[in-house]
């Protein structure tokens, strides 16, 4: 579930992010850019959840490795191979995740030129909704915590535009 939600999140953050010079000047988006742009950040993401996540069991099944046999085991394994699958499920979901989080952002803009600011509001309510299992504090919560995200995100894709 970590990986769902950091990979919407990181989607819908990092589009905001590199686009917001872009549509906040009126500018239109292309299919072409809204499915690269999308491609782009979830590649970026899936990769760095996949290296971070497999490094991090590795080091777990050596630890635990070496507490239940006094030794230290250097040859790959079953355990290592499921690890290695249950990684690139995580990386899997978080991709389309972080896809599907920069695409509701970007889509949207692309349709209608002025729907950036309610696109990247719906995104945020949905995947708080999703987070928190439904209305409530933890909603109240879970939207804060990413649309402060989001606003530095804005904020700094606005100070420091890619796109002249």
């Amino acid at each position: 579930m970590r990986y769902l939600a950091l990979g919407a999140i990181d989607g819908i953050l990092t589009a905001s992010t590199l686009s917001a010079t872009l549509l906040l000047r009126g500018a239109t988006l292309s299919i072409d850019l809204i499915l690269s742009m999308s491609t782009v950040v979830a590649t970026v993401n899936a990769l760095t959840v996949f290296v971070a996540e497999l490094s991090h069991q590795l080091h777990e099944i050596e630890e635990i490795s070496y507490k239940l046999s006094l030794r230290e085991e250097s040859r790959w394994t079953l355990l290592h191979t499921r690890l290695l699958f249950a990684t690139l499920r995580s990386t899997l979901g978080n991709f389309v995740a972080s896809f599907a989080g920069a695409f509701a952002v970007l889509m949207p803009s692309y349709l209608y030129p002025y729907a950036f600011v309610p696109a990247v509001v719906i995104s945020i309510a949905v995947t708080s909704l999703v987070l928190a299992g439904g209305l409530g504090r933890r909603f109240l919560e879970f939207s804060l915590l990413i649309g402060v995200a989001v606003a530095v995100g804005l904020a700094i894709g606005l100070t420091f535009p890619i796109i002249a």
